[in-house]
């Protein structure tokens, strides 16, 4: 065998150790999180009127950078825009009819099964209160802009490219059930599970988390609109 040939079969092996790593770094993380989603979601519980809380607004901003935190180490720093998929889609407007139709899909969904949603298990639908507004608004961005982003990046992105090598069936099959396990709900499971097939499906023909971000953003922006 030749000293080329040695350190190429070196490099793969390296490099196989180190997928294999990143992907059990990440399983693990979202262990982790699914298990303290439903103790506090199913367990503790969360007050009425918690989206008027400033604790809220603490605990999202902490987890969610936490979470991107904990993403970005361990999709290294070197290689971060290939393992969370920042890249521009394939065609926009492709990206677009998909994202239309995953919308869509899982709008008749909630149609036919009304069991299924997920607005008020979720605390997305609360009532007005104008006294309270500023902790409103404050929840409603991490929940409309700062969780879309995060969530897009941790299974769109890293665990998508982490799982894609056994497939993008398989890929996009994983992620979407860890998406929905991860929200710690019980009665939307199904919804939030669609969503997220639909999601990594349009992830699998753009090459791109970008167009997910977009869907993910305006979708959580209809849900919890007052």
């Amino acid at each position: 065998m030749s000293a080329i040939s040695v350190r190429r079969e070196s490099s793969a092996n390296g490099h196989g150790a180190r997928s294999d790593g990143r992907l059990l770094a990440w399983t693990g993380f979202v262990g982790v999180t699914t298990l303290l989603a439903f103790g506090v979601r199913q367990g503790i519980g969360l007050p009425e009127d918690f989206r008027y809380s400033y604790w809220t607004v603490l605990v999202g901003v902490v987890s969610s950078a936490i979470t991107l935190g904990v993403v970005v180490l361990i999709a290294g720093r070197g290689n971060l825009r290939e393992m969370l998929a920042l890249r521009r889609p394939r065609s926009w407007w492709r990206a677009a009819l998909i994202g239309v139709l995953v919308v869509v899909g899982t709008g008749l969904l909630l149609v036919l099964l009304p069991f299924v949603q997920t607005s008020e298990e979720q605390g997305l639908e609360v009532d007005w209160d104008p006294d309270r507004a500023l902790p409103f608004v404050l929840n409603a961005a991490i929940v409309v802009l700062v969780s879309p982003i995060v969530e897009e990046l941790t299974f769109r992105g890293l665990g998508f490219t982490l799982l894609e090598r056994f497939g993008q069936g398989w890929a996009i099959a994983l992620t979407g059930l860890a998406f929905a396990l991860a929200h710690g709900l019980l009665l939307p499971l199904i919804s939030i599970a669609a969503f997220g097939f639909g999601l990594a499906y349009l992830r699998s023909r753009t090459r791109s988390v970008y167009p997910g971000i977009v869907i993910h953003v305006l979708v959580n922006l209809a849900s919890s609109s007052p």
